[in-house]
């Protein structure tokens, strides 16, 4: 009897301490995956931040007092004259618009 309990003594203790193994292995899963999410939620939160960023400067260079700015100063562009000013889409329109004109 004394060799029976001694056998079933082992077992629990191997059967704990089985348990406890696989209870913090587990827990340091789930720490790892909590660093992960937070890394992830981290760089989704920079990555909104990108975004808001961009579009607001899209829509400051989109306007159209810069992009005139630009077009004058840097590629010395100026507004066409009448003259200079071609309708597209009305083909007669654009025969007699051009009417003269060498090309």
């Amino acid at each position: 009897m004394n060799a029976r309990f001694l056998v079933l003594w082992f077992a629990a203790v191997v059967a704990t301490a089985a348990a406890v193994v696989v209870h913090l292995s587990i827990r340091a899963e789930v720490v790892r995956l909590g660093y992960s999410v937070g890394d992830a939620r981290r760089e989704q939160r920079g990555l909104v931040e990108s975004r808001r960023q961009l579009a607001l400067e899209a829509a400051t260079l989109r306007q159209s007092a810069r992009i005139e700015t630009v077009a004058r100063g840097s590629l010395e562009m100026s507004v066409p004259t009448p003259s200079r000013i071609v309708p597209i889409g009305n083909e007669e329109a654009h025969r007699r618009a051009t009417a003269g004109r060498v090309r």
